[in-house]
């Protein structure tokens, strides 16, 4: 009983306080803050204040600014005391997105000022600034405490915090119970760049361990100077890691265990493969279930001047044709397989050449054409040479084999293995692109289909509210929901994905996220906010340096934006930084940035190398939310065949470990050259290097057209991929 009498003494005060302190002037400012961590306010507590505001004054004008990632501004008329309908507007606020604090109070309009907030916001070095005597209201009980403490005493405003009194905030301060010099050490275990569960962490020289989580993390009580001991039984490794400050810490080990299948021991002669060439590659000749005949470059001797020589007499069944230049000589080009069973139509052999079908010389046209000649080829440099007839050669080459082929294999275009064995590039060439690959797997999300029956953006806004009661703390359908509205409402896609700041402010995988959406929808200085917030837990984060110079370069702020780009090449600003994942980018918007605006730019601090600006039809470059992540982008060129660029452990396993340590994701491709033609570019989400990990990849791809050219274009996609094996076509290019 005594303590609720005290703490209705305690709210009393507080309300006094506003009835003496109320400014001579009658009109009144009203910052409201709308985002989402402001959902469970209790609100009764703030109308209170509003209604003691009223009471004392009945007759003003009201200024009310509802903020979260946005402003919106509405005037009141208060007569008599009458604000139902500002209360009625109040009730109504529907909370979402995150908060930004930055210039707001220059949005004041008259002199009496109060703001309703919790004081959590979109970026930890946001602040807030209030002239002298406002007053800070808070009736969340989640609310940053430190940062409306500060504000409040930065700017000698009054703070009434109603969550102060809430009986699990009573007892205020923490207590300390360790050492002021030892911190909270956060990190994370990397086992072949896989993150590791149970995996033993202590700190060196004292008994007490931890083990990792699901997602390989760890957090323990460390100082400089300590050292961890990591080790796993599991994978028979162990490692110790100085610890040189308490930023996150990645530990990278290797497995060291050798997994042996049962071995049956048998008496059996070795017998080594005889390979033949067939056209998809090399095959044991045992296995084929035809006759082959093959030479290789032990049967191929250096008298032999011509490519000719060296198969006639070599195989059965077939013959040497003589060309039609002078002396008559024999030519590879005029081989026949059989009888001539055609007076009209040709009858000479196809030569495929390191997998590539040459021009036919056509025995149906001799004496009326010049024919095809290969006698500029070097017996020498020849690996092997295969016959293929009847339907070994028609299988491959179809109506151009009819009359047998002939594949050469030059030693440039063979491979050899660590081991010697010979490996035909032919088949690695087996890349022919089949045209219902490129239909997306995938199924729109459920979320989707609900907001596609709505019958406007509010109605699907309204939508996606009743939605979030369910999916509070589910990245994909954030995600989702930023790309319903990214085209039809850019505003509304913006305060949803911003959600993700509020939930997460420490997890660099969603802020990251939310950058990339930022910059989709051209919400530059929300993007430059947010990779800044990634510098303050990773000061040494590469992509977010990068990213925040790109986005001062399409906000119009080219000097910014170049010097910020030279300083990461030179090295001069951050000298603990390292580039080299983002080199190649940096490099490239410096020599554009100097070709379209040299003659605004100050660019005394720019090396002369840069003075020559690169051209292509069109550059692409891919950026991706983790690291951890494996997946594969696809290229289909006009003539029907593909190329795969795989981020993928088992082929890029260093390139992901640096990927982790140094805080880049990106990659760039172009186009130049005689690339005229139609081109598909495809992605396959191939899973997480983490089984725990159940987050989407989200991969953007800004593609510039004629870049280096005055008319040069962007375009930028966003792609969320939630299942392994999704694929999706990300764009087809018409090259002109």
């Amino acid at each position: 009983m005594y303590m609720k009498k005290k703490l209705t003494l305690f709210i009393c005060v507080m309300m006094a306080g506003i009835s003496f302190a109320q400014d001579a002037s009658k009109n009144t400012s009203i910052f409201w803050d709308a985002s989402f961590s402001m959902a469970d306010r209790v609100l009764e507590k703030d109308l209170e204040v509003l209604q003691k505001i009223f009471d004392r004054e009945g007759n003003q004008e009201v200024q009310v600014v509802f903020f979260d990632i946005g402003i919106k501004e509405k005037e009141y008329q208060i007569r008599e005391g009458n604000w139902d309908l500002l209360k009625q507007d109040l009730l109504a606020v529907q909370y979402d997105g995150a908060s930004v604090y930055k210039n707001l109070n220059k949005r004041a309009k008259y002199p009496n000022v109060y703001i309703f907030t919790d004081g959590n916001k979109l970026v930890s070095n946001d602040a807030l600034s209030l002239k002298a005597k406002s007053y800070i209201i808070n009736s969340s009980p989640t609310r940053d405490e430190d940062f409306l403490k500060r504000t409040a005493l930065i700017s000698r405003s009054r703070l009434m915090d109603f969550a102060s009194i809430l009986p699990e905030n009573i007892g205020g301060l923490k207590k300390k119970t360790a050492d002021d010099a030892t911190q909270l050490l956060k990190g994370t275990v990397y086992i072949d760049n896989k993150p590791a569960a149970n995996v033993k962490v202590a700190v060196k020289g004292i008994s007490d361990s931890f083990l990792t989580d699901a997602k390989g993390n760890f957090q323990i009580a460390a100082r400089p100077g300590d050292s961890l001991l990591v080790s796993s039984r599991a994978s028979n490794t162990l490692k110790t890691v100085p610890i040189k400050s308490t930023e996150t810490l990645a530990v990278f080990m290797k497995a060291n265990v050798f997994a042996l299948d049962e071995v049956v021991l048998v008496e059996k002669r070795h017998e080594e493969q005889k390979l033949v060439a067939t056209g998809y590659g090399l095959e044991n000749k045992e296995k084929l279930g035809y006759a082959s005949q093959s030479l290789g470059d032990e049967d191929i001797t250096p008298i032999q001047t011509n490519v000719s020589q060296s198969i006639q007499n070599r195989f059965s069944n077939v013959n040497l044709g003589n060309s039609d230049a002078v002396g008559g000589t024999e030519d590879i080009s005029r081989v026949t397989m059989r009888s001539n069973t055609s007076l009209l139509y040709n009858n000479y052999s196809l030569i495929v050449l390191d997998g590539v079908p040459q021009r036919q010389s056509d025995s149906s046209r001799d004496g009326a054409a010049p024919q095809a000649r290969f006698d500029h080829l070097d017996p020498e440099n020849i690996e092997s040479i295969s016959v293929l007839k009847g339907l070994a050669a028609t299988n491959r080459y179809g109506s151009l084999g009819a009359n047998g082929v002939i594949l050469i294999t030059t030693k440039g275009a063979s491979n050899k293995g660590i081991k010697g064995a010979a490996e035909d590039r032919a088949r690695l060439k087996n890349n022919v692109y089949k045209a219902d690959e490129a239909s997306e797997k995938v199924s729109v999300s459920p979320y989707t289909k609900a907001l596609q029956t709505a019958k406007s953006d509010q109605e699907a806004y309204t939508t996606y509210l009743s939605l979030r009661n369910f999916n509070t703390t589910n990245m994909s359908f954030y995600m989702d929901v930023f790309h319903y509205f990214k085209e039809r409402n850019p505003d509304l896609a913006v305060k949803v994905i911003s959600n993700l700041l509020e939930l997460f402010p420490d997890d660099l995988k969603k802020l990251r996220t939310t950058a990339m959406s930022f910059s989709v929808v051209g919400a530059y200085e929300e993007a430059i906010q947010v990779n800044q917030q990634v510098l303050s837990l990773n000061p040494n984060n590469q992509q977010a340096h990068l990213n925040i110079a790109l986005a001062k370069r399409d906000l119009g702020q080219h000097q910014e934006a170049l010097d910020y780009f030279v300083a990461l090449a030179e090295g001069f600003k951050f000298p603990n930084l390292s580039t080299s994942g983002i080199s190649k980018t940096v490099n490239r918007e410096i020599r554009n940035l100097l070709f379209k605006h040299k003659g605004t730019l100050n660019t005394t601090k720019v090396d002369e190398k840069y003075l020559n600006n690169l051209r292509f039809n069109v550059r692409l470059v891919f950026e991706w939310n983790d690291p951890g992540h494996e997946f594969a982008i696809q290229f289909v060129n006009p003539q029907n065949r593909f190329f795969n660029w795989e981020h993928t452990n088992a082929v890029n396993a260093s390139r992901i470990k640096d990927e982790i340590m140094n805080g880049y994701s990106n990659e760039e491709f172009e186009f130049y050259g005689d690339v005229k033609g139609k081109w598909i570019i495809n992605a396959n989400y191939l899973g997480s290097l983490s089984e725990a990990n159940k987050e989407s990849l989200v991969l953007k791809c800004s593609l510039y057209n004629n870049y280096g050219y005055p008319n040069e274009s962007k375009e930028e996609i966003l792609i969320q991929f939630t299942d392994r094996g999704d694929k999706r076509n990300l764009k087809t290019l018409f090259i002109k």
